[in-house]
């Protein structure tokens, strides 16, 4: 899309992405109003003056027709619900187009995108990918989901280029242009059912990442996937199905995208073997009197905490909790043999322990530092704390890896 009659932009949501929106819309000469339903107490008041000194508007504690009716153009922040924000009613209301971000900064390049979507493994199969890629070729970018909005860096890209880009559902609904030369999907669960009417609503948001593929684009799947509904999406004739040759189906399908580019096993396995995992993703932070505790921040829904457990040894004293997203918490049941005893916290405690209570033993605690405490005098030697939370972070923090990061210091506190 043309943006050159694109004279007022307004950013939906101040934060990260909104704060990258803010700067590559200024280097592009663009007025900007910001607005965002939080209270402006919310907020680093250095930092909104400082942009104030740049030019920018803001509106704080509400999403008004008022403030947005002479924009030209409106870009959603990820976390911004399409259904249910006032920001997007105003702009139907006006006339006004809108998309996400994601969307808006893709507009920006003629670099190549590996769109990497899936429930579970998008941070760490996109890390890798980066990684790999890396090794061969010199222009190769990683953002998206992952924790760096591609407005960030988009124009320091160019024709040739290569972009890695975590994506999630979220960010898959705003797309109309967007167009991935690598769709990655890498498997789908029930999750953000607090955002969705159900999973097929969910579905249809992560099938977006084929929207606009061609016939010379590339769609990577899983083999253990339900292929046939997927492929019917797919308008690529490329398509390139992993498993779990490499023992791990995130290396697998990391190993498939490299192979498009001209990499080999050997390329990839020599990076694989160096890997020794992410932060905030069965992490451990700390052994104290024979405990192990680990950080698993990242892990917002079961199935995350079902892989988790899987690969987690002995015996563990699992720490959940959070912002309940509508799923399903007896997935992790398969593993109750392996669950001395779940401690939670947070706004679902009372949700989870509904659903395990039967099959195990649970405990609550009113936050994260007393259920850490409770959890260390209750492990033996021996033993794992996992500290694998099954929903999102937003009732006590602001994203996963604040949430991980709290964890990990509370442990070091221990005595």
């Amino acid at each position: 899309m043309n943006i050159d009659g694109v004279n007022t932009v307004c950013v939906v949501g101040w934060a990260k992405s909104g704060i990258a929106l803010c700067d590559l819309l200024l280097s592009l000469k663009k007025k900007i109003k910001v607005t965002d339903s939080r209270v402006r107490s919310s907020f680093d008041t250095k930092l909104i003056n400082a942009y104030i000194n740049k030019g920018v508007e803001f509106e704080f504690g509400a999403h008004s027709e008022k403030f947005i009716k002479d924009s030209q153009l409106g870009i959603l922040s990820p976390g911004v619900d399409v259904k249910t924000s006032e920001a997007a009613k105003c702009f139907c209301n006006l006339g006004t187009p809108f998309v996400g971000e994601i969307e808006f900064a893709s507009w920006l390049t003629r670099a190549k995108f590996i769109a990497i979507t899936g429930t579970n493994g998008k941070t760490t199969t996109s890390f890798l990918t980066h990684k790999v890629l890396k090794t061969k070729r010199k222009r190769v970018f990683l953002g998206g989901n992952i924790g760096v909005a591609l407005s960030s860096f988009v124009m320091d890209t160019k024709k040739g280029d290569l972009i890695v880009l975590e994506i999630s559902s979220f960010q898959l609904e705003t797309i109309i242009e967007f167009k991935p030369f690598v769709a990655v999907f890498l498997n789908i669960e029930p999750d953000h059912l607090d955002r969705y009417c159900g999973f097929e609503d969910y579905f249809k948001a992560k099938m977006n990442i084929f929207k606009n593929q061609g016939k010379e684009d590339w769609a990577v799947l899983n083999k253990k996937s339900d292929l046939k509904g997927i492929v019917e999406k797919c308008t690529s004739s490329k398509i390139l199905t992993f498993s779990d040759e490499f023992e791990n189906e995130n290396f697998s399908c990391v190993y498939r995208i490299a192979s498009i580019f001209g990499l080999s096993k050997t390329d990839c396995v020599k990076v694989f073997s160096d890997f020794a995992g992410l932060p905030h993703r069965l992490q451990t932070v700390g052994k104290l009197a024979g405990v192990t505790f680990i950080n698993d921040s990242k892990a917002t829904n079961p199935s995350s905490t079902a892989w988790a457990l899987k690969n987690t040894k002995g015996k563990v004293i699992l720490i959940s909790g959070g912002k309940d997203k509508g799923v399903d918490y007896k997935e992790i049941l398969p593993f109750a043999k392996k669950i001395k005893k779940v401690n939670l916290f947070g706004e679902a405690a009372n949700k989870i322990k509904e659903a395990l209570k039967a099959e195990l033993e649970i405990g609550q605690f009113p936050s994260l530092k007393s259920v850490i405490e409770a959890s260390f005098k209750e492990a033996k030697k021996g033993d794992t704390v996992l500290f694998s939370p099954m929903c999102s972070s937003f009732d006590m923090f602001s994203s996963y890896i604040e949430r991980g990061e709290k964890f990990s210091e509370l442990v070091k506190e221990l005595k």
